[in-house]
């Protein structure tokens, strides 16, 4: 009788809340489910912060495990740590009572403390695992510009082998540029060839039947994902404004907890031409193919070394992309190298009231080759199909 392997993927998102790396790591787990027996450990869902969850959502492929551990989905540093340590601490318990079961773990608890602390039981256990790193801590913790020089240098001290520790002892390292593999590697001092390049990928099924692209005139720029303190949104809205342009629409969707004080900075500038909404996953396609431009900002030092899962989606949308992005991000090299829009230094508001001036300068024409190039790029490059294999094939080797 043939022995089916256990895989435990344990998964800080995960449907029904939209974030990339909860439908991620669903995709994961359905695939494996194929040919092994896979579990989800998960905590209650919480993100984006103002959407509402109904129901026990489960799958029948696998084995759905809801760990009733504290939560805290606003953006601040103790409540997250907190969160981090329980939902940790309390898949660490689950783990120990089957660990003689389970042969492999998917280790995507929370960032940084939380996969330390899976990352240790793994190995006490001889458990391989892997671990994907979406943001590189403790370095993202840090680009803030009045913390002093010194105390950026106490606290990476300190914090640094925490995160040295995870990656040093996983089979492998799941990083979503080759910029941010590099970069591990070298900081880190773990041999390159450790760290798989994964692009984050979306379901490009959703993709296949975009409308038409919007023929009235009316320049339309789109923002679509979470609004919280790494967004910039607060920026686009007051470079929007300033840029002034004619018979235009600035449209933002999502969630945070820095949706009200966005909302704010709208009533109180008294445009009119800055709307708000929220929009479910299978509506994100369609909501973004109605854009003339889409929008994405990111603080600096935050966007360098990864290329953001936000921009994937927005390439399949086939829309050109207006990105205030540090200028040797991945980002920055595609929208440069395969014409699909434009980057601007980020956190300057007179660059980015240039970026949407640009575009809005430009012919119909030239923007329709720049959605077709959006559109190519993220076909060849940034499907499902393109990159779940990549993390699969490894677990699928070590289990072999």
């Amino acid at each position: 009788m043939k022995i089916v392997k256990h895989i435990l993927i344990i998964s800080g998102v995960f449907p029904p809340e939209q974030v990339t790396s909860a439908f991620l790591n669903y995709d994961l787990a359905k695939a494996l489910a194929k040919d092994f027996k896979v579990t989800v450990l998960r905590p209650k869902p919480t993100r984006p912060i103002g959407a509402k969850f109904q129901g026990n959502w489960s799958d029948p492929d696998f084995e759905t495990v809801l760990i009733d551990s504290y939560t805290h989905p606003e953006s601040e540093l103790i409540g997250r740590f907190k969160e981090a340590r329980d939902f940790s601490k309390k898949s660490v318990v689950y783990l120990k009572a089957h660990k003689d079961e389970i042969d492999f773990v998917y280790n995507d608890g929370w960032q940084f403390l939380g996969l330390n602390i899976i990352a240790k039981a793994c190995v006490k256990y001889s458990i391989p695992y892997i671990v994907p790193i979406q943001d590189i801590y403790p370095e993202c913790l840090l680009t803030t510009s009045n913390i002093p020089r010194f105390a950026k240098n106490i606290v990476k001290g300190i914090l640094l082998p925490i995160d040295k520790y995870y990656q040093k002892h996983a089979y492998r390292v799941r990083t979503i540029s080759n910029e941010m593999a590099d970069y591990l590697s070298k900081t880190r001092g773990i041999e390159r060839s450790r760290y798989l390049v994964v692009n984050n990928w979306q379901n490009d099924e959703d993709f296949m039947y975009l409308p038409e692209v919007n023929e009235d005139g009316k320049m339309v720029f789109e923002y679509v994902g979470s609004i919280n303190v790494h967004a910039n949104v607060d920026l686009m809205i007051k470079a929007f404004a300033a840029a002034d342009i004619p018979n235009s629409e600035l449209r933002i969707f999502g969630g945070g907890d820095q949706k009200q004080n966005c909302q704010q900075i709208v009533k109180d500038m008294g445009l009119t031409n800055v709307t708000f909404g929220f929009v479910s996953r299978n509506e994100i396609p369609a909501v973004q193919a109605a854009a003339s431009v889409l929008v994405l900002a990111l603080p600096t030092g935050n966007g360098n070394l990864c290329l953001p899962s936000k921009l994937t989606s927005y390439l399949l949308s086939g829309r050109p992309v207006l990105a205030s992005v540090d200028q040797d991000s991945s980002t920055n090299r595609i929208l440069e190298e395969e014409g699909c829009g434009k980057a601007v230094v980020p956190d300057d508001i007179d660059a980015l009231i240039c970026g949407f001036k640009y575009f809005a300068e430009q012919s119909k024409d030239t923007l329709a080759k720049m959605s077709k190039r959006s559109r190519q790029y993220a076909m060849t490059h940034l499907t499902r199909e393109v990159n779940l294999s990549l993390v699969i094939n490894p677990i699928k080797q070590i289990l072999q």
